[in-house]
């Protein structure tokens, strides 16, 4: 006997077998038992999620003479004929090479005789969408009149191809993407029946990859078995052309302990051995959408692409990073990704993005000082230990324009994300720029924010008048209190204008803490 198909030899047979799709099925069953049948009716969705399978068996459960429950009993005379495909009562047209308004009008001449010997003349047509315009219209003139005998089963992949005349007689069901675990589920049950050895991370990463699609999960599935006699995570990475999950969470570690010299020696390895640049950045996301789920959650649930084991080594990993962190690498994953599909160089482009992402530096801290800072009159009110939260009002609870440098300094370095959203809401190009700077320091309302020498894009940028008013603009409303801004490199970092005399001190300390201070003379 020739080898069948994994799909085709478990093809559902009654609306029970077909997974994933309870809401289509419960309906069909109820109008089946009810008689309350339309005459047209639309099944949508992606491949492989059962469309021409439930459109098979309903054909059979609406002639079936021994009906159980809106189910066919797949045992009598026309739902064996049916399923011999013998019977010529129920019609499968495929509207990819019959999509002529000759083959409609044919179709339409045909449809007024009435069936043989069952109910109701059946007619599939499959992939609906790709009849002509002339074919919708031929089709039309039978939809609206139809004989009480006849009934259409429309299916497609593009409902959004198929006219709105169409549309409208008939009954609409979209079938769903069905849920990696069902689909796992299902394939434990086929390995059972074939007597296959199986591991369960292969079969998850056959589900990951079928993307909702049961029938291509069974193609996957029948392709391991054929090159191997059993189903292990080894074999359905080789045929995948994926890439080891043992190799992704290395690079991900990598890349959580900013390892330049190990994250490029890993991309070598995984792009030296064949594997696809942009299956590899998808499995980098996805690991790091599996962290960012359970660092948010604090739930392993919802997972994709990984087993168990390799959720709790995620977990460990995750220790090590922040949901800020966690968010910015995805994002710049994906932007990585969407670039090296258009670049001539995608390997080269790759490397530069990881680089400059592990190269960037960590976001304003405490108080940074330098030489020129040490020499300010800041430096000296520090010397004289005076209690500042005996004077200092909380932010916000000053009027405008009587915050100090300090309390300025303090507020944007302790909301610096919320600033940065901030920027974001309004301008997401401007916060790109100035999120590879930190603040350096606070100088006479000024705040002087400091890039790497390296990045000249982004101090460039960021010093053109409108992003610059931009950003002066937005910190001031954030902190109800006008403040200049200055972005330089951080080679560049000046000196502030000494104070020359003792009562420029003086005038500084009484701004900075009030009355409290005193201003004697010595003779």
């Amino acid at each position: 006997m020739s080898h069948q198909a994994i799909y085709r030899r478990f093809r559902p047979k009654t609306f029970d077998d077909v997974l994933g799709q309870e809401h289509v099925t419960r309906t069909l069953k109820n109008q089946i038992m009810t008689n309350n049948l339309a005459h047209a009716y639309l099944f949508s969705g992606i491949r492989g999620t059962g469309k021409t399978s439930t459109a098979k068996i309903f054909s059979r459960a609406v002639n079936c003479l021994n009906n159980r429950d809106g189910n066919p009993c797949n045992q009598c005379e026309i739902c064996k004929s049916i399923l011999d495909e013998t019977n010529m009562d129920v019609i499968e047209m495929d509207a990819a090479s019959n999509n002529g308004v000759d083959d409609i009008r044919e179709l339409r001449d045909k449809v007024m005789f009435l069936p043989v010997k069952s109910r109701y003349k059946v007619y599939i047509i499959d992939e609906v969408h790709m009849l002509s315009k002339g074919a919708f219209n031929a089709l039309l003139k039978t939809l609206e009149e139809p004989p009480d005998h006849l009934l259409f089963i429309l299916a497609t992949t593009e409902p959004q191809k198929i006219p709105a005349t169409i549309l409208s007689r008939c009954q609409r069901f979209d079938l769903k993407r069905i849920k990696a675990d069902v689909i796992v589920e299902n394939m434990k049950k086929i390995c059972r029946d074939l007597n296959i050895k199986y591991e369960e991370k292969a079969l998850k990463l056959i589900a990951a990859n079928s993307e909702g699609a049961m029938r291509d999960a069974q193609s996957i599935l029948d392709r391991c078995i054929s090159f191997n006699s059993q189903v292990d995570y080894e074999t359905v990475v080789s045929l995948l052309g994926a890439v080891n999950y043992r190799l992704i969470l290395e690079a991900a570690e990598a890349l959580v302990d900013r390892d330049i010299k190990r994250t490029m020696s890993l991309v070598d390895h995984i792009l030296s051995s064949g594997k696809e640049l942009t299956v590899f950045l998808d499995e980098l996301i996805i690991c790091f959408r599996n962290m960012l789920i359970i660092k948010a959650t604090n739930s392993s649930d919802n997972l994709m692409r990984i087993s168990e084991d390799e959720a709790h080594e995620i977990m460990d990993l995750n220790k090590k990073i922040n949901l800020d962190d966690l968010v910015r690498t995805i994002e710049d994953l994906s932007t990585a990704q969407a670039e090296c599909k258009k670049a001539l160089n995608p390997r080269v482009l790759l490397e530069t993005k990881l680089i400059k992402m592990l190269a960037r530096k960590t976001e304003a801290g405490p108080v940074r000082t330098n030489k020129a800072q040490e020499n300010t009159v800041k430096k000296e009110v520090a010397k004289k230990k005076v209690n500042k939260e005996e004077v200092r009002e909380t932010p916000g609870e000053k009027s405008r324009e009587n915050k100090s440098d300090q309390e300025i300094f303090d507020i944007i370095t302790g909301q610096w994300d919320t600033i940065l959203k901030e920027i974001r809401s309004e301008n997401a190009g401007l916060q790109a720029i100035i999120r590879e700077s930190r603040l350096m320091g606070v100088v006479n309302k000024k705040a002087v924010f400091e890039f790497d020498p390296k990045f000249t894009f982004h101090i460039n940028a960021a010093n053109q008048p409108k992003n610059k008013s931009a950003c002066r603009e937005i910190l001031s409303r954030f902190l109800k209190e006008e403040c200049e801004v200055e972005f330089i490199a951080s080679s560049e970092a000046k000196e502030p204008p000494p104070k020359t005399t003792i009562r420029d001190v003086y005038e500084d300390l009484k701004k900075e803490f009030g009355e409290i201070v005193e201003f004697k003379q010595e003779d």
